[in-house]
């Protein structure tokens, strides 16, 4: 939890190519977070960062390994097997013979080593490695076991027997209660479709149509031949200005209720999406490859979750380049949404009527995919979605 909550969004490309910025601010981070942090059980006595090769990426005890990139320490099996297949693992080092974790403790108090694979920004895997006291552990451990100590197995299995069928029944009043939560949704959303779908609509056959038609009679008056010189500019003014205005209904029709499309037309649908950013100065770009064994109803999904993330960063964001790419590998279909903005810090709270990362979370939940959002201030943002294809 330490690692993927807060030390995996403080990995910054900086940080990877040691520069000294990024590592006091890290270093920062892991004093105040991890190794001076009251809320903890047990008190971390070290972190480590390493990439592939067994190259030291950060220290809060081995500055001397951080500082000669051509360094490398000899991983061991579990780390490489974590560092390549992801989960955790765990190994108890001796401080006498471990140069490495020698600062950390000697004989009976020597560390516990935890380790988990965190992912940079750029998708290399990363070891996150936690140090704990023994000691510390050990009386952690005493401390939870002390209240329950005097427990009698009989009385254990009488506890059980009482309990069981009130959990039995809990059990299937909460997933009752689940069951009914999830359909409330489901109409919920059917309902404020069904309602976007009705304004669309209306918006097109009416306003839409109506402004259409005005523009079609200024630009055939524009044309004649008696008006002055003056009067015919002014009249092609006003129907440039009526066009634009068009375009922004048209966009807003787009947002209230996104056409349904399929998977082949996303990345057409996606070039549409990004099209406001030309006049704002963001140099914008859409990569759609692999996408086609989807389902319109994720690629729907997509469409809605880049929607969101372009409009935030185009109105939030201050970016000069935004890119939009969606791949998949025929078995996890992949959206990706960064800029180079002035980016966020994900962990502070956020006004309470701000509800585009909340809303973009529970679509992506409600419809079995996963949503992650890394940004940092001054760093950009980046949005990530994944889904199973055809799940």
């Amino acid at each position: 939890m330490l690692a993927l909550a807060i030390a995996k969004p403080a990995v910054s490309q900086g940080l990877l190519d040691g520069q000294p910025g990024d590592i006091e601010r890290i270093d920062r981070l892991v004093t105040t977070r991890f190794l001076a942090n009251p809320s903890l059980d047990v008190v971390l006595a070290g972190v480590s960062i390493w990439a592939d090769g067994g190259r030291l990426v950060y220290s809060d005890q081995l500055k001397a390994l951080i500082e000669d990139p051509d360094r490398r320490y000899p991983l061991g099996p579990e780390q490489l097997r974590v560092l390549r297949d992801g989960g955790t693992g765990e190994v108890v080092r001796d401080g006498d013979a471990d140069p490495v974790t020698a600062p950390l403790g000697r004989g009976a108090d020597a560390p516990v080593q935890i380790f988990t694979q965190i992912t940079s920004r750029s998708g290399e895997p990363l070891l996150f490695e936690g140090f704990y006291s023994l000691k510390n552990l050990e009386e952690r451990r005493e401390q939870i076991y002390s209240p329950i100590r005097y427990i009698t197995i009989g009385g254990m299995g009488a506890l059980l027997l009482l309990v069981t069928p009130i959990i039995w029944v809990l059990t299937r009043d909460v997933r009752r209660a689940g069951l009914e939560r999830e359909r409330l949704l489901q109409t919920g959303l059917d309902a404020s479709d069904a309602e976007r779908r009705r304004i669309a609509r209306d918006l097109h056959d009416g306003v839409v149509q109506d402004l259409a038609g005005t523009s079609f009679s200024l630009a055939a008056l524009a044309r004649r031949d008696d008006l002055e010189p003056e009067l015919r500019t002014t009249m092609a003014g006003a129907n440039d200005s009526l066009r634009d205005s068009l375009k922004g209904l048209r966009s807003l029709l787009a947002e209230i209720h996104p056409p349904e499309i399929p998977a082949e037309g996303l990345a057409a649908a996606l070039a549409d999406l990004i099209a406001p950013a030309a006049a704002q100065g963001v140099q914008a770009s859409v990569s759609v490859v692999g996408a086609t064994d989807a389902t319109d109803e994720q690629a729907a999904l997509v469409l809605r979750v880049a929607q969101e993330a372009v409009r935030n960063a185009l109105r939030h964001a201050q970016a000069t380049t935004l890119a939009v790419t969606v791949h998949s590998d025929g078995k996890i279909l992949v959206l990706e949404v960064v800029d180079d903005g002035i980016g966020f810090d994900p962990s502070a709270p956020r006004a309470v009527d701000r509800y585009g990362l909340k809303g973009m979370t529970s679509l992506a939940s409600d419809r079995g995919g996963t949503l992650n959002v890394v940004s940092a201030l001054g760093e950009g943002t980046a949005v990530r979605l994944e889904v199973v294809v055809g799940g």
